[in-house]
């Protein structure tokens, strides 16, 4: 729900979701006036990535949720 008199910060916490899964905002929350911030992404492909990306070095940046915010 939108609190109209108090801005709040919003931390997703997700443990050990399925690789399948998809992360994204519930449908009943958004709408026209309140659009999604970020695009949906796989736990799973998003997970081994930053696994993978983490501790080396690679020729590409670490994802980042970031990575995923919509314009």
């Amino acid at each position: 729900m939108v609190n109209k008199e108090k801005e709040r910060f919003f931390i997703p916490f997700f443990f050990n979701p399925g690789h399948d899964a998809e992360i994204k905002p519930l449908e009943e929350l958004t709408n026209k006036q309140n659009s999604p911030k970020y695009k949906p992404y796989k736990w799973g492909k998003f997970f081994v990535h930053r696994l993978h990306s983490n501790f080396k070095k690679q020729d590409e940046e670490n994802l980042q949720i970031y990575h995923y915010k919509l314009q």
